[in-house]
């Protein structure tokens, strides 16, 4: 399925989704998260060999109650290897996901830890070369699997600090969760 057919589909149903939730569900007992996160992470290997991750992400949340949020988020990823005479590759991925949160504190508490899981579209470009003259795919447009968690850590009633650590499982396949595996620090406003 091509990401041009697919990422229509994926947003209507989820833009149909949060609308028929907004719509039906009781206003007192529901909230909206807006939040985002980035890191960036660099190692060098000497002589010139190097790795780099920058990541970067949204979201959108509907919290039903103080526990349980459905989530529409956003993140991009762009991965640059060089370890001369063995990687050149840059990878570049972008991941929309529909995903439950489930936070194990309530609402009032100023420490709010959560677990997520979800599904989501992972769109992937790549580039460069392996030992041996292989290459990357160069397009991937797969169904993910998402697992995460994370804390937040409110300042005041509204605003808070998030850190999170997210993994998304390729093709659905819980044994990839280690390949695509982040960690994010951002801010967070209910209103």
């Amino acid at each position: 399925m091509k990401f041009k057919k697919v990422i229509p589909r994926l947003q209507v149903l989820v833009l149909a989704g949060v609308a028929f939730l907004l719509a039906s569900w009781p206003a007192a007992a529901a909230g909206l998260e807006i939040s985002a996160g980035l890191s960036f992470s660099r190692s060098s290997y000497g002589d010139g060999n190097y790795s780099w991750t920058r990541r970067w992400g949204s979201s959108v949340g509907y919290e039903f109650n103080d526990r349980s949020e459905i989530e529409f988020a956003f993140q991009e990823v762009l991965d640059r290897t060089y370890i001369e005479g063995y990687q050149d590759t840059t990878f570049h991925d972008e991941v929309y996901s529909f995903n439950w949160v489930q936070n194990l504190l309530g609402r009032n508490s100023p420490l709010q830890p959560y677990v997520k899981v979800g599904i989501g579209q992972l769109n992937r470009d790549a580039s460069g070369v392996y030992a041996g003259g292989s290459s990357p795919p160069k397009r991937l447009d797969v169904v993910t699997g998402v697992l995460g968690g994370g804390t937040r850590l409110y300042l005041t009633r509204s605003f808070a600090i998030r850190f999170e650590v997210t993994s998304y499982l390729e093709g659905g396949n819980i044994r990839t969760w280690q390949d695509n595996v982040g960690a994010t620090l951002g801010l967070s406003i209910n209103l």
